[in-house]
Parts: structure tokens; sequence; C-alpha cells
């Protein structure tokens, strides 16, 4: 009786709470026992119970929380597993058949080059060369444009066909891309367009040359050319892929490129023909903008001088960080060359007169 005592006492847990009097509102504090947990010992069921309770404990070690015996889940576990060997097995067996018959049609005796036929090499060199050579024309072909003609041929007589032809780039040269998460996309129309495309349409062949796609280029040249001034629209698959950018090569353009001039933002772009671009400052909404002024006076003066090859003016510009600032300097100097040249040569011939300020304010010589 006295060891159940002792273990009883062991095992409960005093507690103090207040009472107050409402009268004195004096505190006085009790201790009184708690038990946690209580377990019962018979002296003559003892180890039977000990043993229950060792059944027990294995029991609940062998059982997982959903109700299950481990055993069977790690059964269920190692078949999952041999499925999904089993599943990948076939997956990479089709994937691999499906790559042997696409490169078997590729390097097909039909489709090989044939200045490939005095090869005296052994037939695995022989065929592993034109499997080379048969994926490299196929990550070559899905770089290349759609269409080796990017433009149609031009207008014969009676009908007009402009002397020269203008690229433009859309994004950051006519609008500008903005997005916010209230709005989402949206672009911005850059100060003086309809004043810039109604005086250049008057002596320039007006195309949109972009990387964009042309499920938004489409749309958005739409709206912006009320007037549907710009005649051509290109757009991504007419580009080269080339070191990881997407290049515009006039070469396939169908025009003569002495009469090309390609104004773009970005340098990466018109790498390929660098003589034929006018490189400008990207254009970041600034509504008080002036540059499209500038650069319609640039291409008219182009113009109306009857420049044969084009290359040669936009050779000296491309050394400049903004050229049409250049452009503009340089017209104010010929404008008071010019006033000079009227008061002290009044008697040499205009044609003469002109060609050297030509010469001099518009090709940098």
């Amino acid at each position: 009786m006295a060891q159940i005592l002792f273990r009883g006492s062991r095992l409960c847990r005093p507690f103090s709470f207040s009472v107050s009097c409402y009268k004195c509102q004096s505190r006085e504090y009790l201790r009184i026992p708690q038990f946690s947990s209580l377990k019962f010992y018979s002296l003559q069921t003892g180890s039977k119970s000990a043993d229950n309770t060792l059944d027990s404990v294995k029991q609940s070690e062998q059982t997982d929380l959903f109700g299950s015996n481990n055993d069977e889940r790690q059964k269920e576990k190692e078949k999952a597993i041999k499925n999904l060997k089993i599943g990948f097995f076939f997956i990479g067996a089709s994937v691999f058949m499906l790559l042997s018959g696409g490169l078997f049609v590729l390097i097909s005796e039909d489709d090989s080059d044939k200045s490939k036929e005095n090869d005296n090499s052994i037939y695995p060199v022989r065929l592993c060369k034109r499997g080379y050579s048969a994926v490299r024309n196929f990550f070559e072909s899905m770089r290349a444009p759609s269409y080796d003609t990017l433009l149609p041929d031009p207008l014969p007589y009676p009908y007009y066909q402009p002397k020269y032809t203008l690229l433009l780039e859309l994004n950051d040269l006519l609008i500008h891309p903005e997005w916010t998460y209230s709005t989402g996309w949206r672009f911005k129309k850059r100060p003086n367009v309809d004043h810039f495309l109604e005086r250049v349409s008057q002596h320039y062949e007006i195309v949109v040359f972009t990387a964009s796609n042309g499920f938004n280029v489409y749309p958005i040249v739409e709206n912006l050319d009320k007037n549907q001034l710009i005649m051509y629209k290109l757009v991504k698959n007419a580009t080269d892929y080339i070191d990881g950018h997407h290049v515009k090569n006039l070469e396939r353009l169908n025009r003569d490129l002495s009469k090309v001039i390609m104004v773009d933002c970005d340098e990466r772009s018109v790498k390929i023909q660098r003589d034929n671009a006018l490189v400008l400052p990207k254009w970041e909404g600034d509504d008080s903008d002036q540059q499209l002024v500038q650069l319609a006076e640039f291409l008219n003066v182009v113009a109306t001088n009857e420049v044969e090859d084009v290359r040669e003016v936009l050779a000296y510009y491309k050394q400049f960080n903004n050229p049409l600032e250049i452009f503009a300097e340089n017209q104010r100097k010929l404008l008071e060359l010019q006033e000079e040249q009227r008061q002290i040569t009044e008697n040499l011939p205009i044609n003469k007169t002109r060609d050297s300020l030509k010469g001099k304010f518009l090709y940098g010589k």
C-alpha cells in the first residue's frame, strides 16, 4: 500500500489558484494536487499488464498514420518505382525511334549532297557525315526567313514607284511599349508620326521591318497609319537568326541597296548591312520629342539632292551617337555659308555652288 501511495505522489502535479474575499479584498493561495496521468498496478497481474503494454507499443510502431502495415507500403512503393522505370523505358524508346526515323528521312539518298558522292570513306563514316550535314541544314533552315524574297518586284510603268526605299523599325522608333500591373501592355504613339509619314511618303517606299511577331504588328500598324502610307510590313519570320539575335538581311529585300535606307534603334539588328542603316537613340516616351521632324528633314534632303548611293551619306553619319543632331548642326552651317556665298560669289554658277555645299555638309567631305 505504501508503494502505491509513493508512486501516486510522483504522478501528481500541484497547481495553485487564488481566492479573494469580496468584503476584505484579501487573497489566499491554495495548492491542490493535479493528476496528470494515473496508471494502476495490480500486484497479482503486473507481469501480464506489462506484456500487453509492450505488445501495444510494437503494434503501434508497425502501423503508420494511414493504418496500414509498413511491409505492405514498402511493397507498394517498390511496385510503383518498377512501373515508373518501365514507363520511362517506353518513353525513351519512342523518342529514340522518332529521332531515328526523322534522321533517316533527312539523310536519305535522294536528299543527300551529290557533291560528296566521291567520298571513299567507310559507310558508317559517310552516314555520320550525311547525318551531321542534314541536321545542320535543318537548323539553318529554321533560322533563315520563311521566304527568300521579302518584297515583290517594283511597280512597272505607268504606276508610280518611289526611287528610294525606307525601312522603319516599329518599337522605340514609331511607338513605345509600356507595361503596368493595372493596364498590361500599351503602346504609346510617338509625336509627329503622321507628319513624318506624310512627308517621307512623297519620295520613299515605306516599309515597317521589325523583329516582333506579326499578330502584334499588324493591328498596331493599321491603327498607327490611318492614311495607309506604309506599303509593306515585314515581321519576325523575315529576319535571320544569327548569334542569338534577329538580324535584318537586306540581300533578300529585292531592291537596289544603293537606294535603301534602314532606320533602327539597335545596331545588332543591322550588323549585316551597317552602311545602309541609320541608328538612332531609342524613344523612351517623351511627349516633347521632335526627332521624327528632324528625321523627315534628313530623308527629304537626301531624296531632293538625288543621291546616287545613300551608303556614302550614311557611312559618314554612322560614327555619331545621334546623327540627327549632327545633321541639324550641318544644316545650320549650310544656311550660313549659303548666305555668305550669295553675297561674295554671285557670279558663280548656281549648280557648282550647290554641289560643293552638298559634298561638304551632306557627305561629310
